[in-house]
């Protein structure tokens, strides 16, 4: 009989506490027992947010579901369209995407509590128009280990409610830009010891400012939604210019008259690089691009560098012929490479 008693009792103050949480419009009625926190909508573009709820209870055994409801009319609840709900997190935050643009939403946070549900104090907000900037959960941070080729730059974002996406940093010669427009992107790496994202700019041009952003982009439907930080820039240092040639051995067909010649080009800043190719001389030991027959192999336009080959026609029968590479550079500056020499005999 004790035991009935004491069961009795405990089952009477269960749904008691449940009793005294019901669903309210006004959040000034909630009881001592629950109490839900509506967080400020965050991070709000034309079509998108950050919705968050936080709640305290005397008994959190009886915390079933936290969640967040939504709609372009006061007071929501989650028999509306609009909610979303999760089951253990605190402080919980969902992004939500396909809002319409330019538009007054209410929104408050609810929490299933036992068998009942209790909605938090509601918030409004008004997503942007398509062309106006929206705060941004990702930041750009200082550039570090600069060289005339390369640089390093972090990002760390905040929580914003989303679990998968993509952060990088993209970087241009131009002050204003986007992704989509920019010269070159890195997609960034987390590093968990230091918790930002790690991403190393190359291929670079010396002596020259770089303006560079980092970016987070997810999916957001068949669209992917971009979210940009500060634009912050950096200047590469200048670098010794080196520049190598090798002629390789040249191949010559018999019977056609014509020899396929091979260079191979090393150079710290191919930017400076105008034009490569080929001297030859049937007369000259060491022929030159100015006195003697040459061939372009190659007009470089920023990016040139490794082997490179042209094919030289009209060659004389029974004639030893001198060939040897040469490289344009900088103004109209000439350098050459070792000489090998083909015998058409």
């Amino acid at each position: 009989m004790k035991t009935t008693k004491t069961f009795t009792l405990i089952a009477a103050a269960m749904l008691l506490a449940l009793a005294s949480c019901k669903p309210v419009d006004d959040p000034q009625q909630l009881t001592k027992n629950v109490v839900v926190t509506t967080a400020d909508p965050s991070f709000i573009t034309s079509s998108t947010a950050t919705f968050g709820a936080q709640v305290t209870a005397d008994n959190a055994g009886l915390l079933l579901e936290l969640g967040v409801c939504w709609s372009k009319t006061a007071n929501p609840t989650i028999d509306g369209q609009n909610s979303k709900t999760y089951r253990c997190s605190q402080p919980y935050k969902c992004f939500v995407s396909n809002l319409e643009p330019n538009t007054t939403y209410h929104v408050r946070g609810f929490v299933q509590y036992g068998t009942e549900y209790c909605y938090g104090d509601e918030k409004t907000f008004t997503t942007l128009g398509s062309d106006v900037p929206s705060a941004s959960p990702v930041t750009t941070l200082e550039a570090y280990d600069i060289t005339g080729r390369s640089f390093g730059a972090n990002a760390t974002v905040s929580p914003f409610g989303m679990d998968y996406y993509t952060v990088g940093i993209c970087y241009s010669t131009a002050s204003e830009f986007t992704y989509e427009n920019c010269q070159g992107s890195v997609v960034a790496s987390y590093d968990s010891d230091e918790d930002v994202y790690k991403a190393n700019c190359t291929g670079l041009r010396p002596l020259t400012t770089y303006y560079y952003r980092a970016y987070l982009r997810f999916s957001d439907t068949n669209d992917y939604t971009y979210f940009y930080g500060d634009i912050l820039s950096v200047t590469t240092p200048e670098i010794p210019f080196e520049l190598n040639l090798t002629t390789n051995p040249t191949e010559y067909y018999w019977g056609h008259d014509y020899a396929i010649a091979r260079g191979e080009l090393d150079c710290t800043d191919p930017q400076l690089v105008n034009q490569v190719g080929f001297c030859y001389s049937s007369t000259s030991a060491y022929p030159l691009f100015e006195s003697d027959l040459h061939v372009i192999a190659a007009t470089p336009t920023g990016e040139y560098g490794g082997v490179f080959n042209s094919y030289i026609y009209d060659l004389s029968s029974h004639t030893k012929y001198y060939i040897r590479s040469y490289a344009r550079y900088k103004v109209d500056s000439i350098k050459y490479g070792n000489v090998v020499s083909v015998d058409t005999n």
